[in-house]
């Protein structure tokens, strides 16, 4: 199992996010010829209105929380699968498998899945953002001492 040391296992958890959330932004601008001038502004606000919600209700608390969880690990060297709880694992993977099954199926359209998807990835750089910042403020912080 591949270990890494806490705060480099935090850029990991950034970079992964920021991975994710380019992934996520890519497919709902792969989608923008599908849709007209009115469906690309309301799906340009709902975007917007879906990040700031997933920020606010969900990924700035997890993101936190993922932070501090891993400073506090008593170990030096962390196991790369630690960078999150499991139960936040589990509901990753159901969230990566139903927004791959939503996309190859044609039960909800691309209309209304674009802003999701850009939603959600920009919401997820954001906190991508956290945790490189993080990073960086502890970077800075070994350097001083």
């Amino acid at each position: 199992m591949i270990k890494l040391k806490k705060r480099d296992l935090i850029l990991f958890t950034g970079l992964i996010w920021l991975w994710a959330g380019i992934l996520l932004l890519f497919r709902a601008y792969s989608w923008l010829p599908l849709l007209n001038g009115k469906e690309m502004l309301a799906g340009f606000f709902a975007a917007i209105l879906i990040a700031f919600i997933k920020i606010k209700l969900i990924f700035k608390k997890l993101t936190e929380g993922n932070i501090k969880r891993i400073s506090g690990i008593k170990d030096d060297k962390v196991s790369i699968l630690k960078f999150h709880l499991p139960k936040d694992q589990i509901f990753i993977i159901i969230m990566i498998v139903g927004g791959s099954l939503l996309r190859k199926s044609n039960i909800i359209s691309k209309v209304y899945l674009m802003p999701v998807y850009a939603g959600i990835g920009s919401a997820m750089l954001y906190s991508a953002g956290l945790y490189v910042s993080y990073f960086l403020k502890s970077t800075e912080k070994i350097k001083k001492e």
